[in-house]
């Protein structure tokens, strides 16, 4: 009996042992045939059309840069995964990329808590990563490994306030915010904005993600009769809160960053985005070549126009894909490389700064009819 009991457990090690060979063939096999780039992004939960567009604007640019001959002659190669928006699943993603699928780099989240959350993962794997969220923090953690493609929150926002101050002449601004990173962060930075101008803001006002009835901190914000209100938040809440503000009396114009001219937060908002002013690294109905040639063949690929979302996993693929065209695959050299590269993408000129900053501008646009067009105030 014992002796069949040992030949029973030596098969079961065999088998083990075979399918861990197994793994590890293919894992280096893989290695040597394509150079896969990891994706982190919302696939499900109320931000997933975040995640999809990124995840597309990414999916075109391997696509355009396999059809040219790939990097260095090699294929490459995306493997996805879903966040949900949540820190801990973003973790778990970052995780199965390093560990799992041998990534030589890594591209997002779209959102500041899931981003800030995978930041000691990267510093221990040391491996970059071209992060998507907007939270000024996520570059303030000391950590080399950090390129963000996206214009922060500080740009993004203290841009929009100037915007809206100097050439649009508003004077009495009010900001609705989420409790989340990138809503304090969004708040913190119109503040900052205002306070360089020897302005403060009529009315500070939060919300907690998800919340579906704003109503009081809208009457509270009613009451100091602002000239614009800037929201910052998900998708949704953001729609939700645009259309009970309306329903309430409020008659300000409305503003916020990237993500507030989506077709999610327009068809929410149920009319009132119309004349939405927004700031954003990118608009399609910008005029520029570069960007209607992206906006023609994404279209053409999914059906739809892209968004800022969309256009920084596109970017961020093919700074990558520089970086490694002139460093190769060790990952320290891809680093240096990302840090002292200029190129020219979609959403603007990428050269990152001492703490990985990669943009420094912002376009502005408004909703017309429903849709996202270009603004330019000195030709309405």
């Amino acid at each position: 009996m014992a002796t069949k009991k040992s030949l029973r457990i030596l098969i079961l090690l065999a088998v083990v042992l075979v399918i861990a060979a197994v793994v590890i063939v293919s894992q280096m096999s893989r290695t040597k045939s394509e150079i896969v780039i990891g994706v982190v992004g919302a696939r499900t939960g109320d931000n997933a059309a975040l995640g999809e567009k990124q995840a597309n604007g990414a999916k075109l640019a391997v696509e355009e840069i396999n059809a040219n001959g790939g990097v260095r002659g090699t294929e490459l190669v995306l493997a996805l995964e879903d966040s949900q928006g949540l820190p801990a699943q973003a973790v778990a993603c970052l995780d199965k990329l390093i560990y799992r699928e041998n990534v030589l780099a890594v591209i997002g989240d779209c959102q500041s808590s899931p981003t800030l959350a995978m930041l000691p993962v990267i510093a221990k794997a040391e491996i970059p990563l071209l992060a998507h969220g907007t939270s000024l923090s996520i570059t303030q953690q000391n950590n080399p490994w950090v390129f963000r493609t996206r214009a922060n929150d500080v740009v993004k926002f203290s841009s929009l306030v100037g915007f809206l101050v100097g050439e649009m002449n508003y004077s009495k601004i009010a900001v609705f915010h989420d409790s989340a990173d990138y809503g304090i962060g969004g708040a913190d930075a119109i503040i900052g904005g205002l306070a360089e101008r020897s302005m403060d803001v009529v009315a500070n006002e939060s919300w907690t993600p998800g919340d579906k009835d704003f109503s009081s901190q809208l009457i509270n914000i009613r009451n100091t009769k602002p000239d614009v209100v800037i929201f910052i938040g998900p998708m949704v809440d953001m729609g939700l809160a645009m259309k009970q503000a309306r329903q309430i009396g409020i008659e300000a114009q409305f503003a916020g960053g990237a993500g507030i001219e989506s077709e999610t937060t327009v068809g929410a908002a149920a009319g009132a985005a119309e004349g939405l002013i927004f700031a954003a690294g990118f608009i399609s109905s910008n005029p520029d070549s570069k960007v209607q040639s992206f906006v023609s063949s994404f279209e053409e690929h999914f059906g739809y126009k892209p968004d800022d979302f969309a256009a920084t996993g596109y970017d961020s693929i093919y700074l990558l894909a520089a970086a490694i065209e002139e460093a190769g695959t060790d990952p320290a050299d891809i680093r240096d490389a990302l840090a002292n590269l200029e190129y020219q993408g979609v959403e603007g000129t990428f050269d990152f700064d001492s703490v990985g900053e990669g943009l420094h501008t912002m376009a502005y646009g408004k909703v017309a009819n429903g849709v996202p067009t270009y603004f330019d105030p000195n030709n309405q």
